[in-house]
């Protein structure tokens, strides 16, 4: 990115989604969604499978690219620039706006290591490490029962545990937004509250987009819900709004489980 010289104001979107497409051959995933995110805010995204929610989020830091035979059209603004523009460098783009995947995807090495391992892609020096992962851990609800023995291998954590640590590691290059398709979706209810507790806490810092089959925990953590169906944004707005008080009927249809 250019040095982020234009910073979002305090109420203007972090993330500007303008006109989104996204096209597989002749088949449209996504049609024309025009969405912002605001600072300091959790957006859940939700819909039926199938629906392009993973689609959706993916484009959000050019993780889309990395699936052969779809063309992106449209806008994504990150703080005023299009990450799709002219000579934007996509690994700049996903350092600013990170990802957290469905299943932890932890490395065969040290916990510190995997938390240190997109410093360590650029280059940054050891006491810049230590500081940042010590931060990172502290910030994904890690760091109290890791801080003794983050020389152990990241395998040896539980389920919930790794993805905290991804979620770490996401944090550890300082983005300004976090992505996360589904990121509880294989874990159990104790570490599900404990990944959710985390959410809560960064939302009050970060920009978080969480895509999630489940109402329930939308209405748990979200400050508002964005509601797709068939590639099209149906209808956004604050949670409470949307979850209870529905404008459209496919998202009433969908919130209590009446699709056909």
């Amino acid at each position: 990115m250019s040095g982020e010289a234009s910073s979002p104001s305090a109420n203007g979107p972090v993330l500007a989604v303008r006109g989104l497409t996204v096209t597989a051959a002749k088949r449209k995933i996504l049609d024309g969604v025009t969405l912002d995110f605001p600072p300091r805010s959790l957006t859940a995204v939700v819909g039926p499978s199938g629906c392009g929610k993973t689609t959706f989020v993916r484009t959000l830091n050019r993780m889309v690219e990395l699936t052969p035979g779809l063309r992106v059209e449209g806008h994504v603004d990150y703080v005023g620039q299009n990450i799709y523009g002219p000579g934007v460098n996509p690994v700049l783009v996903r350092r600013r706006i990170g990802m957290v995947f469905q299943r932890p995807t932890v490395f065969p090495m040290s916990i510190f290591e995997n938390a240190a391992f997109g410093l360590r892609l650029i280059h940054e020096p050891e006491e810049v490490v230590d500081r940042a992962v010590t931060e990172a851990l502290v910030r994904a609800g890690l760091w109290d029962e890791v801080k003794q023995d983050l020389d152990r291998s990241a395998l040896s954590l539980s389920g919930g545990q790794q993805q905290r640590l991804c979620i770490a590691r996401a944090l550890a290059v300082n983005p300004r937004v976090l992505l996360l398709d589904e990121p509880t979706s294989a874990l159990d209810p104790a570490a599900t509250q404990r990944v959710e507790s985390t959410m809560e806490r960064l939302k009050q810092d970060i920009v978080l987009v969480l895509v999630t089959h489940n109402v329930s925990q939308a209405a748990r953590v979200s400050d508002r819900v964005a509601f797709l169906h068939s590639g099209r944004l149906i209808e956004v707005g604050p949670t409470a709004d949307v979850l209870e008080r529905p404008k459209d009927p496919l998202t009433e249809q969908f919130i209590t489980g009446r699709f056909a």
